[in-house]
């Protein structure tokens, strides 16, 4: 699969999922996110088995313990970025992703880890913080629940990434074989999860900040809610297939522009299907802080690109 080609299912993938998501939950109302993240785990590792099994994929597995460590962490990572989609508008959840990278600095330096960050890194990462709070204050669908689920989303996404990049560098393993070898377990995870949580007692889901509603009194409004379903699976294996095809491939500057793309097409067309309309000079300040924080995290992809450069 060519770079371009890639990058444009990629681009598609990445965008349609996040508003698949916010259809399923939002308009179809099937609140059920732990059943939605089984299946689509289940899809993922049905596809990856059969890349497997036809050799284009070699396999190398974690060892057992990290297997199912990194399958727990990264159903609770997903089920609170799709908890957090569900509760927040569009372009509040994508917003927000923006912080991840000041937050892993973060727990690195909480942990112990040290790194050296030049004037250059720090003020452009200050710069992406300013644009999300400018962002942030002028969402007129803002709640505490979401907020919540917001911040719980960013910490747990930063905290899968550092764990999944050095457990994928300790091991020598591929971003695809990380993810062969964890799939299965977290297809467990996810359905033990769903059944407890979605079927056998689902009041428990409230004190998460969840739905309530039990899966077996859910009425399917139409055919369509189950097509949407299917759907956001085969979206979720064309995302992942696609990011291992240009992961690598791209300079880390080329990578961070087309995750800027996403952010503007995501917060564009979330804001034309889902969110709430707001007048227009709130819109403009909305959309003004999103580009001071996606100019800000551009900024970061270019300095950090140019230091590492000159180390080389």
């Amino acid at each position: 699969m060519s770079v371009w080609l890639a990058g444009t299912f990629n681009l598609f993938a990445s965008v349609s999922i996040i508003l698949v998501n916010k259809q399923i939950a939002s308009v179809c109302g099937f609140h059920f996110i732990l059943t939605l993240l089984f299946l689509n785990f289940v899809t993922t590792g049905t596809v990856l088995e059969c890349l497997v099994r036809s050799g284009n994929l070699e396999v190398k597995h974690l060892p057992e313990r990290e297997r199912w460590l990194i399958a727990f962490m990264a159903m609770f990572t997903v089920l609170l970025n799709n908890a957090s989609n569900e509760a927040n508008s569009v372009g509040f959840y994508q917003i927000t992703k923006l912080l991840i990278i000041p937050t892993v600095i973060c727990i690195e330096r909480l942990g112990g880890i040290w790194r050296e960050y030049s004037t250059g890194i720090v003020l452009s990462l200050f710069v992406a913080s300013l644009g999300v709070a400018i962002a942030t204050i002028s969402d007129f669908e803002v709640n505490w629940r979401g907020s919540i689920l917001a911040c719980l989303s960013v910490v747990a996404t930063a905290k899968y990434q550092i764990l999944q990049s050095g457990k994928q560098h300790e091991h020598n393993v591929s971003a695809m074989q990380i993810t062969y070898s964890v799939s299965w377990p977290q297809s467990f995870v996810g359905f033990c999860a769903a059944m407890l949580l979605d079927v056998c007692v689902p009041s428990i889901k409230e004190y998460m900040l969840l739905r309530h509603g039990g899966l077996l009194d859910h009425e399917f409004k139409s055919s369509a809610d189950v097509g949407w379903i299917l759907a956001c699976c085969g979206i979720a294996v064309v995302m992942n297939i696609s990011t291992y095809g240009i992961l690598g491939k791209t300079s880390p500057v080329t990578y961070q522009v087309l995750g800027q793309l996403k952010t503007c097409l995501i917060i564009g067309f979330g804001y034309l299907f889902f969110d709430a309309k707001v007048p227009a000079n709130w819109l403009l300040v909305r959309f003004s802080g999103a580009a001071v924080a996606m100019a800000g995290i551009l900024s970061y992809a270019f300095i950090k690109n140019s230091e590492q450069k000159r180390k080389d």
